[in-house]
């Protein structure tokens, strides 16, 4: 298993979220291209998968940028050929020419529905899901030329690989809670058809079913998706729970509802927006008015102005998918970012800090230059989170590795301007010069608040053992080999954690 999660570890910390789901697709195109041609009996000709694929991606991103130039507003990058590629997989079957009309109709109703199906310029419903969706609804109104959804990548010479790439990305994704969540979900509605009904295939559930292909590429879909980790997992059981209950809802007369991957997945969206309207952050915030500044030795503070409606609300400590999105740049130059909020919640400006190491990316340089004048936040969200409470009943201990200090600056000006006392409170930020101190201003204030607040200069990042408190919580981020080395020195120098390991909370900047 280290054989294959390893791969995954290491492009972690290399990899965009969006990059790495393109990267997956393609290998997986990629092993069945090599299975078609080498499999007599798989069913499909290296022709049919060229022309299926060709279809999906140039329909896709054909439509995609029609919408994009109606509207004024570049697309993402990467974003058009992930849901082309996608739909690749589940899309065509049957006869050549259903095949090609049925990746073409959906291609083209995924890339509408981006910018239709939304609420605040925010997408409801994954767009993969939404072109599989109209594709099942025409074909069950009885469209000649239309094939219901056939999910091929289901076929068993696939799945070695499947399984191999699906488990390297769900840990490049760091997604393994949700995919538990979504297998408890599907084993646990099979087990009672089992016991209810009988007749349960368990193997055939496994490799002659879309359940991994769903689990690992489109089920972390971030935008249409809970963005806590609690949601997160009971929207994976929900939709694992619906695809495998194998029930069938009569709507009307002539429409019964059987539950499909699509249908499933599109349950799911359901209830993701239904959290985000719940938790208030169902929008797409637009920022105007950008300024990047130096605020230390290659680090950056970013602010941004709210151009309609209030400012976002989200608990200190949370973060933000930040996007800047250029028409020059449609593939391979990511056009997104997550970036721990700095400033507190519902206050204008909204800040971000962030480090380069080495030549910046693409992403970064342009907020550098200040050839960026137009942001979004897509998303925001994390369990990174101290609470009020936690803070009155124990010690707490914030541990920070360089820009890792940005979601405890949150922390502290919230905490700041309501006045919670800070006695409880200690402040540890780990640099490795004097010249990349940052936020002091905020840290002095929480000193003259009560919080205990050192700052150590260090060049390998340890903790010293007299800034731990017993029984306290930690609260660690930074880098990943920071986070990680930093978490099991506190494992050793406060054994109690060992016992009680839910008192180490960590936040992880990948940096890329």
């Amino acid at each position: 298993m280290n054989r294959i999660l390893g791969p995954g570890r290491w492009a972690s910390r290399r990899l965009t979220p969006h990059r790495a789901v393109l990267l997956a697709l393609l290998l997986l195109a990629a092993a069945a291209f090599v299975v078609s041609a080498l499999d007599a009996d798989f069913g499909y000709e290296p022709s049919d998968l060229l022309t299926w694929i060709v279809v999906a991606v140039v329909v896709s991103g054909a439509v995609t940028y029609l919408c994009a130039f109606i509207i004024r507003v570049p697309p993402n990058s990467d974003s058009w050929l992930i849901t082309g590629l996608i739909l690749f997989f589940v899309l065509p079957g049957g006869s050549a020419e259903t095949a090609v009309a049925t990746v073409a109709l959906g291609s083209a109703a995924a890339a509408v529905s981006k910018y239709v199906l939304v609420w605040r310029r925010r997408l409801i419903i994954n767009p993969a899901v939404a072109g599989a969706i109209t594709c099942y609804a025409v074909a069950y109104a009885g469209a000649d030329d239309v094939s219901y959804p056939f999910w091929w990548v289901a076929a068993k010479p696939l799945l070695i690989p499947m399984i191999v790439i699906g488990a390297v990305l769900v840990t490049v994704l760091r997604e393994w809670p949700l995919i538990v969540g979504y297998f408890v979900g599907a084993l646990g509605a099979i087990g009672y058809v089992q016991l209810d009904q009988g007749g349960q295939d368990l193997e055939l559930w496994l490799t002659s079913s879309p359940m991994i292909f769903l689990a690992a590429i489109m089920l972390p879909e971030p935008l249409t998706s809970p963005a806590t980790r609690v949601a997160r997992v009971v929207y994976g059981v929900l939709v694992g729970a619906v695809l495998h209950c194998q029930q069938l809802v009569e709507i009307t007369d002539s429409y019964t509802l059987e539950f499909t991957p699509e249908i499933a997945l599109g349950i799911g969206c359901v209830f993701a927006f239904v959290v985000r309207l719940a938790t208030r952050s169902a929008r797409r915030v637009p920022l105007t008015d950008i300024r990047v500044d130096p605020l230390a030795e290659n680090i950056f503070g970013v602010q941004g102005s709210v151009s309609s409606g209030a400012p976002p609300s989200y608990a200190p400590g949370q973060w933000a998918s930040v996007s800047v999105p250029r028409w020059n740049r449609p593939l391979w130059q990511s056009s997104r970012r997550v970036f721990s909020f700095v400033s507190a919640s519902r206050t204008a400006p909204v800040e971000f800090g962030f480090t380069v190491a080495g030549p910046p990316s693409p992403f970064k340089q342009d907020l550098i230059d200040g050839t960026a004048s137009r942001a979004f936040i897509d998303n925001r969200g994390g369990g990174f989170v101290l609470r009020d409470r936690l803070l009155a009943r124990s010690p707490v201990v914030l541990v920070a590795g360089g820009i890792g200090i940005t979601p405890f600056v949150s922390m502290l000006r919230a905490r700041l301007d309501s006045g919670v006392d800070l006695s409880n409170l200690t402040v540890v930020h780990i640099v490795r010069s004097d010249a990349r101190r940052v936020y002091t201003d905020v840290l002095d204030a929480a000193a003259a608040a009560g919080a205990r607040v050192e700052v150590v200069v260090s060049a390998d990042g340890g903790v010293p053992k007299g800034l731990l408190s017993a029984g306290a919580h930690y609260f660690v981020s930074g880098a990943p080999t920071f986070v990680s080395d930093t978490s099991s020195s506190i494992r050793r120098l406060d054994p109690s954690t060992r016992l009680r390991p839910w008192r180490i909370h960590t936040d992880t900047f990948v940096g890329y």
